[in-house]
């Protein structure tokens, strides 16, 4: 199973992404009905995103529906897209954190648009490959997954942006969601409430 959030924090450590920006807020505005998409889930489409994207997204589901810390979270996406997309197209990622204890951490970068994948089917009911990706036209599954590591990252109020382009520059899509991570009931103790920069000593978790 992919543990995307662990795969992002060691990149900065072990130079796998691409560039690595300054740390800076990510400001979603005001994110209530922002870009909403079928599927009820807590992912949104970003004020950037137009009908133009490469990818157009017909539905987004989340399960479980709010992510717990040290449990798995799935983001699953429907959609078509309207060309190829070339293997070296990127996203762009910023994730913001401001702990339980009020600390502010920031990561900010970019990896391959491959990277990091779950899964991508085409077309959707489909079982193989299990990633076909680098995409074509047409329809496509998508699913990331993300495991929030209660040794790695801190319980508190989270903001994460996915930005993808193609080398031209031309929008992919662009997502983002805001949400309450916390421990679960029977865990949500003392160490639950701790700063963002007493799990690992990576920059991003030290607050400005």
């Amino acid at each position: 199973m992919l543990l995307l959030i662990i795969y992002l924090l060691f990149a900065v450590v072990f130079g796998r992404v691409i560039e690595e920006g300054q740390q800076h807020r990510l400001d979603l505005g005001n994110p209530s009905g922002l870009g909403d998409m079928p599927g009820g889930s807590i992912v949104r489409l970003c004020p950037e995103s137009r009908d133009t994207d490469v990818l157009a997204i017909e539905r987004i589901i989340n399960r479980p529906q709010l992510p717990i810390l040290n449990e798995e979270e799935d983001v699953f996406i429907w959609g078509n897209l309207t060309r190829d997309v070339s293997s070296y197209s990127t996203v762009d990622y910023q994730i913001n954190v401001t702990a339980n204890t009020g600390d502010f951490g920031a990561l900010n970068g970019t990896f391959h648009i491959c990277d990091f994948l779950e899964k991508m089917h085409q077309p959707p009911d489909s079982d193989e490959p299990e990633k076909a990706c680098p995409p074509s036209e047409g329809s496509v599954f998508i699913n990331y997954a993300f495991w929030f590591a209660d040794w790695l990252v801190a319980p508190g109020q989270w903001s994460v942006q996915f930005d993808a382009k193609t080398p031209e520059g031309d929008r992919i899509y662009c997502l983002q969601t805001e949400f309450d991570l916390q421990c679960p009931p029977e865990r949500d103790g003392p160490e639950c409430l701790r700063s963002a920069s007493d799990t690992l000593g990576i920059r991003w978790m030290l607050p400005n």
